[in-house]
């Protein structure tokens, strides 16, 4: 059975994971994000619910970052 110590590197070690999984969900995001704005900027039909949906990616880019730092700042706190 993994003591303690092990225990707590293998946390550190997912933590780490899932705060680049974190940073990699926010630049799909943004990539997508910049799509739609410039399909917006070509097709004037569905201009609208192009700029929608890229201020909605764009706004849960931030997000995914934020979180991301937020995971980022608890391993470098426990290293």
């Amino acid at each position: 059975m993994p003591g303690t110590d092990e225990k707590y590197q293998a946390l550190l070690k997912d933590l780490n994971e899932l705060g680049s999984y974190l940073h990699g969900r926010g630049e799909k995001t943004q990539a997508l994000s910049a799509q739609f704005a410039e399909n917006a900027k070509k097709d004037a039909s569905n201009r609208e619910f192009d700029l929608n949906q890229s201020r909605m990616l764009d706004y849960q880019h931030h997000l995914w970052h934020e979180i991301g730092n937020l995971v980022d700042k608890l391993v470098k706190q426990y290293e």
